[in-house]
């Protein structure tokens, strides 16, 4: 393919801690804000919903777990697009990372359409449970609306995997920040029925999801267009060119990849119906709590994503020392990150309650009460929470994703789910052994991932397909 290669720079292995550091901080750090610009969408969305009432507050955030689990696991396929994308650059192979990024838009296709059709199903589905029936109208109108920025999320998040292989991170963040004021302006209009649009309710912030994510992938698209670097390697052209071999190893590793993911946010999932079979102001609080702990997660997920660019950086480049460096220097920043995370919110549980839920509101003290006790729960599991997803990044760049899959699959569901149903039901604990539960899940696979990254960094660097 024509166009010339990255520069050298861009490739060169670190050679010691503090170089690695600096390296991982200027790739990590337009991705979490990035990943921070997006959850500030989200936080929008559940302050704007909460205003509706804890009914519409419970419902939009069991849509929005059930639905977004389901988006996150198929992103977890195709995090395998960065990977390849990371090999083959550090080969200066612009032929394979074009080949890595267009076979990502088959795999987002292919998995978009069966995962929209069972999301427009959902609040159907959720009948079946034999719940307070009152919430299923509320489910239904957010997911149907918000159903429409799947396939163009997961177009974003190839191109994302292509920009933070090439070690182009500001653009994402750019696109991401810009949205974020778009997605403020279109949850005021939609929701509440300003600047000549209907009141749509909790429909209005899923139709704002929709609108917001389709500008994110016009925005990175005409970035990648107009910038004669990026444009050099044809990733918008060719788009029906198939190439089986790269979409096969694509899935034999992506699946596995997915499939962790599913176990993670399975967890999670199965925790909001739990909590929804407790009660509506268990529901409301577990959104509320889950919201606030998503937006400090995204830094963890975002070193999470450089470093599993970086260990492919060093697979491509058969450099076990830089690939080890990567993956201790990733893991020991999240656990100093998440320290600082777990004091704040050890410190300031109730001010965190109320930025989502007015104490003045009929029924919300009930709420507040209960999401005290969940984000001190909180508190005590988030350096495991952090270091488990970074560990599985670092897993994921080294190609390794069956294991971590078994061993997510045993942390998050037998441990995780089992203990925290035990708790809340066996010992009458409530919503608090339900978290209680999830942090158990959350240290094993934490210990796990880690342990298993030790082992292999110590090993030969395979060959790659």
């Amino acid at each position: 393919m024509s166009g010339a290669p990255a520069p050298k720079d861009r490739i060169a292995p670190t050679k010691n801690v503090a170089g690695e550091l600096a390296a991982l901080a200027a790739l990590t750090l337009p991705l979490a804000a990035s990943y921070l610009a997006e959850m500030a969408m989200s936080f929008t969305d559940t302050v704007v919903v909460a205003r509706l009432g804890p009914l519409e507050l419970g419902a939009a955030g069991l849509a929005a777990t059930i639905y977004f689990s389901l988006l996150l696991a198929c992103m977890g396929v195709i995090s395998m697009v960065g990977v390849f994308a990371a090999e083959a650059h550090a080969k200066n192979d612009m032929a394979a990372v074009a080949a890595s990024v267009r076979q990502g838009y088959w795999v987002s296709l292919l998995l978009s359409v069966p995962a929209m059709a069972l999301s427009w199903h959902l609040a159907p589905i959720l009948g079946l449970l034999d719940q307070d029936p009152a919430i299923l109208p509320f489910v239904e109108a957010y997911v149907q609306a918000v159903l429409w920025c799947f396939l163009p999320y997961m177009l974003t998040t190839v191109l994302r995997g292509f920009l933070t292989a090439l070690a182009h991170t500001m653009p994402i963040l750019i696109v991401t920040v810009a949205s974020v004021a778009l997605n403020l302006l279109a949850n005021y209009a939609l929701v509440f029925g300003h600047f000549g649009f209907p009141a749509l309710g909790v429909a209005g912030a899923g139709w704002a999801t929709s609108i917001v994510c389709w500008a994110m992938l016009g925005g990175l698209v005409l970035y990648i267009e107009l910038t004669p670097r990026f444009r050099a390697y044809g990733v918008t052209r060719r788009l029906l060119a198939i190439d089986w071999p790269v979409i096969a190893r694509m899935l034999r590793l992506g699946l596995p990849a997915g499939g962790m993911t599913v176990a993670e946010n399975t967890m999670f999932t199965v925790v909001a119906l739990l909590m929804w079979v407790l009660g509506t102001a268990e529901l409301a609080a577990n959104q509320a709590a889950s919201t606030f702990l998503s937006i400090l997660f995204m830094v963890p997920v975002a070193i999470g994503q450089a470093a599993a660019t970086r260990v492919a950086l060093a697979q491509g480049l058969k450099n076990v020392p830089f690939m080890r460096r990567v993956g201790v220097v990733a893991i020991v920043t999240t656990a100093i990150y998440m320290v600082f995370v777990a004091l704040l919110i050890w410190a300031f549980p109730a001010p965190i309650a109320r930025i989502f839920l007015d104490p003045a509101q009929a029924g919300n003290a009930a709420v507040i009460e209960v999401t005290i006790g969940l984000l001190l729960i909180a508190a005590i599991s988030q350096v495991s929470d952090g270091i488990q997803v970074v560990a599985a990044g670092a897993l994921r760049g080294l190609g390794d994703t069956a294991w971590p899959f078994l061993f997510g699959f045993f942390g998050f569901g037998v441990v995780g789910l089992g203990t925290g149903a035990y708790f809340a039901f066996g010992l009458d604990l409530g919503a608090r052994g339900l978290w209680l539960g999830v942090a158990l899940g959350l240290t094993v696979s934490a210990a796990v991932f880690t342990w298993r990254f030790h082992v292999l960094s110590r090993r030969p660097l395979p060959e790659t397909a």
